[in-house]
This record gives C-alpha cells, sequence and structure tokens, in this order.
C-alpha cells in the first residue's frame, strides 16, 4: 500500500469569515471538501492510506470527518506549530521506506498518474514542479538538463532561472531524509529547510507537470477554483435568489437568502447568509451567521 501525508494544518486566515474555525481543507469547493477531493484523485489511481498531519486546534472537526469518511484516514495531530516538515522529521524514524507528502489545500488540474509513474522509476526524492508565466512571484526551482534541482531561488527579478515552481507533491525516501536529518532543527520547512539540503546532496529530482495548480487561499483564487468559464457559481442546495439580483464572478454557498435588488461583485456569500434588498456587495467575504 503506498502511503500520503496530507499537510492539512492550515487554517486560510485569508478567507475569514468564511473560514473562521474551519480548517482550510475542510473548506468546500463546488460542495465539496477540498481534502475530499483530493483523495478521490489518488483513490482512482491505487491503493492509498492517507495520513492527515492535522492541527490540534481542529481536532473536533478532523475526528468528526474522519469518522464519518469510508477511507483509509489516519488523524496525526500537531500539539505545536512544527512547519511543513516538522512532524515528518521529527518522526522519521517510524516514517515508511517511500511515501508521497502534499499540501492538503490545493486543487492539481495535472496528468497526476504521470507524476506517480515517473516517481517510482528514480532512486532519490522527487518534487513536484510546474511552470508559470511570472516566476518572479515564487520561489523557483533551478533545473539541470537531467532534472536534478541545483536550488532554490527566492523570488527572482526575472526568468534566467526557469519557470519552474514547486507543484506541493512530493515523492520522499527515508533513507534521503536521513542522510540531511542532522542538520534540520525542528520547527522545519520543506522549501526553506529540506528540500535546499537534499538538492546540496544532489538528493532531489523534479518532474514538471502540464496543467494548472490552484491554492484556495485568497477570495481571487477561491472564487476561480468554482467558476470553470461561467460567470458565478450559485449553490444547487437551497439558495434563494431573486430574480432582481445581479451576481457576477462570485460564489454563493447554500441555504442562503439573495432578495431583491441585490448587487454582488468579486464576492464570497458563505453558507446560510441572508443578503438583504438592495445591498451592494463588491470584493468582500459575508458570513451573516456567524456566532
Amino acid at each position: 500500500m503506498n502511503e500520503i501525508y496530507l499537510l492539512v494544518g492550515g487554517e486560510a486566515t485569508r478567507l475569514q469569515p468564511l473560514s473562521t474555525g474551519v480548517p482550510k481543507a475542510l473548506l468546500k469547493v463546488q460542495g465539496e471538501k477540498i481534502i475530499d477531493l483530493i483523495i478521490q484523485r489518488f483513490s482512482k489511481l491505487g491503493n492509498y492510506k492517507f495520513n492527515l498531519i492535522c492541527s490540534d486546534k481542529h481536532e473536533k472537526q478532523w475526528i468528526e470527518y474522519k469518522d464519518s469518511s469510508k477511507d483509509d484516514i489516519e488523524l496525526l495531530f500537531e500539539k505545536t506549530k512544527l512547519d511543513t516538515a516538522g512532524y515528518i522529521i521529527q518522526n522519521l524514524n517510524s516514517m515508511p521506506d517511500s511515501f508521497y507528502c502534499m499540501n492538503g489545500d490545493l486543487l492539481l488540474d495535472i496528468d497526476l498518474q504521470e507524476l506517480i509513474i515517473e516517481s517510482t522509476t528514480i532512486s532519490n526524492s522527487l518534487i513536484g514542479s510546474i511552470e508559470v508565466e511570472d516566476p518572479t512571484r515564487y520561489g523557483v526551482l533551478q533545473v539541470t538538463e537531467e532534472n536534478k534541482v541545483e536550488r532554490f531561488i527566492e523570488k527572482p527579478n526575472d526568468d534566467r532561472f526557469g519557470k519552474k515552481i514547486s507543484l506541493g507533491l512530493y515523492h520522499l525516501y527515508k533513507k534521503d531524509l536521513q542522510k540531511i536529518v542532522s542538520v534540520l532543527e525542528i520547527p522545519c520547512s520543506f522549501e526553506r529547510d529540506v528540500f535546499p539540503k537534499l538538492a546540496e546532496q544532489n538528493l532531489l529530482n523534479t518532474y514538471t507537470a502540464i496543467g494548472k495548480m490552484i491554492d484556495v487561499g485568497t477570495i481571487e483564487s477561491y472564487i476561480s477554483s468554482h467558476l470553470n468559464g461561467d460567470t458565478n457559481w450559485i449553490s444547487p442546495n437551497n439558495v434563494s435568489l431573486s430574480s432582481s439580483a445581479n451576481i457576477k464572478n462570485s460564489v454563493v454557498l447554500d441555504n442562503c437568502i439573495i432578495e431583491d435588488e441585490v448587487i454582488i461583485e468579486d464576492s464570497i456569500i458563505s453558507d446560510g447568509s441572508v443578503i438583504k434588498s438592495g445591498s451592494v456587495i463588491r470584493n468582500q467575504i459575508i458570513r451573516t451567521n456567524l456566532l
């Protein structure tokens, strides 16, 4: 059985109040939880055990999620903030010989099977990558012709180092991590600590996927993840929408009431919200039922 560790401790602070009290990976996109969309993709390709590295701040929500799921899920709780790689490095001795690891708040529209196949053809660790138009917004992977990662360039001024950025999906060998663990400290980041050290030891390859990656962490990306070319997305679940309402480039979630002559643009209307007649909402996240 393949094992995958999903990093689901994030809180989506930029999506408050939609995300208030809710782990980022439990937010919904087109009616389905982000974590379920990720698990479904992997389950179609093989037999996986899903290890969710969670914050104990959200222990109740994650236990409820596991109890309602039919998938093979184990919950691993962090008592303190360990950063993206901290839990794995701290518990390296108990990790499997090889495993996948992925940020639990990403939606990937790529050929996932090709990446998985590629990861099994090489003998050292692999970081998935994707090319972007503007690499100056990201940390860039400088890569050899043999797809070895040489180093990481944080937000370069231009594209002289290429356009490859991390896909947030990795295949890691315990034997590789054991070679660098002595120079790592907890808290520990994959991006800032683990991967640069693996690259220094010539232990890190990349596979560049074709497609797109959405980090559903801002109002713009959350809306974009719903649209698929449409002008807006309105939940089919118990939404009362006045015929005189004008909605553009926005998301309206379950159980909402949108009254007469309402204008909503570039916004998110959270579950159970009531938008009164004549309201004008632009570039906002509205949650009227927040206690």
